[in-house]
């Protein structure tokens, strides 16, 4: 563990929070204020992303520029940071499966992976965005899918759906504008495309729409490698000019979050109830159905063999469709020993606790 410390008397070490609107550790520690709470205590400052006047500092939750800055969420932007050469550095790994599924209409005749051949699947384009991370999702569900009956991309025709770019004005802070219609699902109801891919618990609303048929649910696929995609897994990334400057801030955060998790566990009910606004105002059945009745048990940040070979089949995969040119080694990437740090933190806690008791 590196011993250089930043932090001095009267010079606080300022940091950043970002995560994605979805079902995370952080969004937790964040909704019950631990995370904020923790660098409330002198010698840090807490920002919030989301907050700050400047576009370049919001979108650093895809480039991922701002130093002192940490990020949980999806894994197309931070993979794609690193892959241009931002130096960053993988503290944890979280696995929370969420819906992926391919929809099509009712009427359209297509009931099996296989009978997409030929056909015309949607791919949202978001030209003005960071990095497009929608789009390399569905590239990636589509890919994933049709593997499974033998056929390629190539077998298919995708069609480019052009959106409104999430981060071209409000960068991660911004919310959905009050009916902005969704592009993917009008131009399936449209006629102007075969199939959709969808993720999340809007996702799973709408495969149970009669108007819709569902020609696979990627996220009950047995091995996990074919359910990854960007929000699985999620890594935990900070850069690491701070992090050999501030060890000691990064194993605390990364302690909020393995007690988040430890708490989370132990409290199903609420953990529902408090995904249930992060995942687009879904209803607490809509969770479960997105992201599984033993959610609650997703939350701890780890650094297994199985979690980081979803990253590295991730990072492939986007390499492979250029979305960087160099690659790079993922066991390069990550730093285990905050994690480590941070679980003696909490244990000598626990163990403090329970002398007291």
């Amino acid at each position: 563990m590196s011993q250089s410390n930043a932090s001095q008397p009267g010079n606080p070490v300022e940091l950043y929070y970002t995560r994605c609107g979805s079902a995370t550790a952080s969004a937790l520690a964040i909704r019950k204020n631990w995370l904020q709470a923790e660098f409330a205590k002198p010698g840090t400052i807490l920002h919030s992303l989301r907050d700050s006047e400047s576009l370049e500092t919001r979108n650093s939750h895809y480039h991922h520029k701002q130093t002192g800055m940490f990020r949980e969420g999806g894994n197309i932007p931070p993979i794609w940071a690193r892959g241009i050469g931002q130096e960053t550095a993988v503290v944890g790994i979280t696995w929370l499966d969420e819906y992926q599924g391919i929809l099509v209409r009712k009427d359209s005749g297509i009931r099996e992976i296989a009978d997409l051949k030929g056909k015309r699947l949607g791919v949202p384009l978001h030209k003005n965005a960071v990095i497009d991370f929608q789009r390399g999702a569905a590239q990636h569900g589509y890919e994933t899918a049709l593997s499974l009956v033998g056929l390629k991309t190539t077998d298919v025709t995708l069609v480019d759906l052009e959106a409104p770019s999430y981060d071209n004005q409000d960068g991660p802070r911004a919310t959905q504008p009050a009916g902005r219609r969704n592009v993917v699902l009008d131009a399936l109801e449209n006629g102007l495309v075969d199939a959709i891919f969808l993720r999340f618990a809007q996702g799973f609303r709408l495969s149970q729409d009669p108007r819709f048929h569902e020609v696979i649910n990627i996220n009950t696929l047995k091995d996990p490698l074919l359910r990854v995609n960007n929000g699985t897994p999620r890594p935990v990334t900070v850069d690491r000019a701070f992090l050999e400057k501030n060890p000691e801030v990064v194993v605390r955060y990364l302690a909020v979050l393995l007690r988040t998790a430890e708490w989370a566990a132990q409290n199903r009910e609420e953990v529902l109830s408090l995904l249930a606004p992060e995942d687009g105002g879904a209803t607490v059945a809509e969770v479960i159905g997105s992201h599984g009745h033993d959610v609650h048990l997703s939350f701890e940040p780890k650094l297994t063999p199985e979690y980081i070979k979803g990253l590295e089949t991730q990072k492939d995969f986007l390499h492979r469709w250029g979305y960087f040119k160099d690659n790079f080694d993922i066991n390069n990437w990550i730093v285990s020993w905050p994690l480590e740090e941070a679980r003696k933190l909490v244990e000598q806690e626990r163990a403090a606790a329970r002398s007291a008791a």
